[in-house]
């Protein structure tokens, strides 16, 4: 049996640690800040990172049929039962999404569940379709989002069929589907109008 010298194990130790770094709860990021190290593009759009932002512009192809699918951005990995926790901001007339344990083929909105993202403070009170609702399923149960250009924290947890979420610290989902219980996680790019900012995306794995 081999054995390294000490200062090369020790590197190799430190290596791992700063790839996978865990906070004190047991996150770990998900966006690093610098690239899209950990994500795969999914049919096209913008994607760049700047001043340590994660901002999505020229989103294509969305519709909401759910047979397909238009640009977003994935994890490159699935995920079953996890806590995601993130920090985004719109423009004004914004329209993004969280992906939760969708699949790759046909639209992830439909496939596991899109948590919705517009720009929509002013709006009276929420419905399907409006920030928090799960897309086309439920909606939050009160309006949480700030105006456009305001960033908003996000946590989602999902532990088997529940799916609890809470936005700018209210809970404004509590959810018992019948979708996927595991899939890949998700950004979604729009369209050419919507311009989103996320970052701190931390991820706890149950």
């Amino acid at each position: 049996m081999k054995f390294l010298p000490f200062a090369a194990s020790l590197a190799l130790l430190l290596a791992g640690c700063a790839s996978r770094p865990l906070s004190p709860d047991g996150s770990r990021p998900l966006f690093n800040g610098r690239n899209l190290d950990g994500w795969v593009r999914m049919l096209g759009g913008e994607w760049t990172v700047e001043h340590g932002e994660l901002v999505a512009r020229n989103g294509v192809e969305w519709s909401t049929n759910p047979e397909k699918s238009g640009s977003w951005l994935r994890t490159e990995r699935e995920y079953a039962d996890f806590v995601l926790e993130l920090e985004y901001a719109v423009n004004a007339k914004g329209n993004s999404g969280v992906f939760l344990r969708s699949a790759l083929e046909k639209n992830p909105a439909f496939t596991g569940h899109e948590l919705q993202i517009l720009d929509d403070a002013d709006l009276p009170a929420p419905k399907k379709w409006s920030t928090g609702a799960l897309y086309d399923v439920v909606a939050a149960n009160r309006v949480m989002s700030k105006p456009a250009g305001e960033w908003n924290s996000l946590r989602i947890e999902a532990q088997g069929r529940q799916i609890r979420a809470w936005l700018n610290g209210i809970e404004i989902i509590n959810h018992d589907g019948a979708r996927s219980t595991r899939g890949y996680l998700g950004l979604q790019n729009h369209d050419d109008k919507a311009v989103t900012r996320f970052r701190n995306i931390r991820l706890t794995e149950r």
